[in-house]
């Protein structure tokens, strides 16, 4: 048996955690929703004044936010008001300096974290192959909404 490299990254179940945050911030308004909110609370008829969005629009982006953990709400009469869940943002942004670099680290560091690797027993690949990271969600598994796409 051929001892075959695995990366760390590879494994890491962080990386599957951040490529559904990174999806869910892809988009521009959930990103000026976060902006406003990092500013402090606000109801949804403040968010769509603001960003100049109608108030379905803003409902919607709240509550994808808000579903994958972002933000947090709270109820008062009719109003929904929205805030920023700090973790789950800094949890985002920690394994992305983990794969991507720390300040005054730079790639150095992060290769070292995720491209450290551990040999293991198995069918072995190519060399070239061992140092090509797979890919780390499949097409399959992204959750997609009924209606013909983006």
């Amino acid at each position: 048996m051929s001892r075959r490299t695995i990366l760390k990254c590879v494994e890491d179940p962080g990386i599957l955690e951040l490529a559904e945050g990174l999806k869910v911030l892809s988009d521009p308004n959930r990103l000026r929703i976060l902006c406003l909110l990092l500013r402090g609370e606000r109801c949804v008829c403040e968010v769509e004044r603001e960003l100049g969005i109608s108030q379905q629009l803003a409902s919607h982006h709240l509550n994808v936010l808000k579903e994958a953990g972002f933000l947090a709400s709270r109820r008062v009469g009719t109003s929904f008001y929205y805030t920023v869940v700090a973790g789950r943002l800094e949890g985002i942004m920690e394994v992305m300096r983990r794969y991507l670099g720390r300040e005054g680290g730079g790639r150095e560091e992060a290769s070292r974290y995720c491209c450290g690797s551990e040999t293991s027993a198995g069918a072995g690949r190519s060399g070239e192959d061992e140092a090509r990271p797979r890919a780390a969600v499949s097409r399959a598994g992204v959750k997609t909404r009924g209606g013909g796409g983006r």
